[in-house]
């Protein structure tokens, strides 16, 4: 069973985030990119947190050189390609919601005849700037299986937060302790949604799984 447990007695708070983040842009990828990705992330994590806090950067402060010492450069050529892949993610995680609403509620979903991967494509379409919802498909919807409920409890999370607290960047969901522990415990309620449903069929093994160590 692939688990992933995120411990904060080990890892940073930017660390977990990062962690986080790096599997649902790359769920599939090799260790040396989600290294790569991981270490870009943590770096600009970093950047921010300094910026934010001028008094966190004291000289005292621990940095692992791993993350002190990437080029700029290096970094922003992974980035763009991850933000990318998490909007990707995200429209991945708004079809998902169709889904999972239909196993907790059995009833069809607003806007769509029937519960179906073509029929929540259609949905989304306008968003992706696709004209045909197999290409959502292939392109999105696929590469996201892994990480679906991850997918849709960010998306879930954006949608309640926004009206709130405005649009919830990326830095929240790196420095944020809260924002990550809530989203890896509606992960897993959503995990658990998904193996109720009857049309979402995803082998349980393919799933990678986070838990609050």
């Amino acid at each position: 069973m692939n688990i992933w447990w995120i411990d904060f007695d080990r890892l940073e708070v930017y660390e977990a985030g990062a962690l986080l983040v790096t599997l649902l842009a790359y769920p599939e990828e090799g260790e040396e990119t989600r290294s790569e990705v991981h270490a870009s992330l943590c770096a600009h994590a970093l950047r921010v947190k300094c910026a934010m806090e001028p008094d966190w950067a004291l000289p005292s402060q621990p940095i692992k050189p791993i993350y002190a010492l990437r080029r700029q450069d290096e970094n922003d050529r992974f980035l763009r390609t991850l933000e990318r892949r998490v909007r990707d993610r995200l429209v991945a995680g708004r079809m998902a919601i169709g889904f999972l609403k239909e196993a907790l509620t059995g009833e069809v979903p607003p806007g769509v005849k029937r519960v179906s991967i073509n029929e929540l494509a259609q949905l989304v379409l306008d968003d992706v700037g696709y004209t045909e919802p197999e290409n959502v498909e292939t392109r999105i919807w696929r590469p996201s299986l892994p990480v679906i409920h991850l997918a849709s409890a960010l998306q879930l999370m954006l949608h309640l937060a926004d009206p709130v607290t405005g649009p919830i960047g990326l830095e929240a969901l790196l420095l944020g302790r809260n924002v990550i522990e809530l989203l890896i415990r509606t992960a897993e309620y959503h995990e658990a949604l998904i193996a109720q449903s009857r049309h979402l069929r995803i082998a349980p093994e393919r799933l990678i799984r986070f838990r609050l160590a």
